[in-house]
């Protein structure tokens, strides 16, 4: 059965700090996604969100590669999915790439290819991301061959 829509939640998005690191990796080692590449100063490319308290309750990171960027790591916590959280995430961190002249964006899915294709990410054979991208510890040993690379221009 679909998951049903919840109201949407009014989540402050901001940059992510290196304090922020473990509340980051807990969510992503709770949602199944990879960390061991991720070390504090990697926040430095991290949006999170936080609730009404000040809880990190989702986060969506680059890496950026010249005038493409690898988006990794977005997870929203179980009790806040289905709110826009996700699309929100997106939204801002292509935003903020293209203010820093990313052109492309690139991920890799093995749950998420139908939220992706609703943000207009299109799917593509992995040999066709740029080399730089497919040396990246994402392609190479994080995500499964069976990862669908997905890829949107900004």
């Amino acid at each position: 059965m679909p998951n049903k829509r919840q109201p949407t939640f009014d989540a402050n998005i901001a940059p992510a700090s290196e304090r922020d690191y473990g509340d980051v990796i807990a969510l992503l080692d709770a949602a199944s996604l990879p960390t061991e590449d991720l070390e504090r100063s990697s926040m430095a490319h991290f949006l999170v969100a936080r609730d009404g308290s000040g809880k990190v309750i989702a986060a969506i990171g680059v890496e950026r590669y010249g005038r493409t960027a690898l988006l990794r790591s977005l997870v929203v916590a179980p009790e806040h999915r289905n709110r826009e959280l996700g699309t929100r995430l997106v939204a801002e961190i292509e935003a903020r790439c293209r203010s820093l002249a990313v052109a492309d964006l690139f991920l890799l899915t093995t749950t998420a290819r139908d939220f992706f294709a609703r943000q207009r990410f299109q799917a593509i054979g992995r040999e066709s991301a740029p080399l730089e991208l497919r040396t990246a510890a994402e392609f190479t040993r994080l995500c499964p061959g069976s990862a669908v690379c997905m890829t949107k221009s900004l």
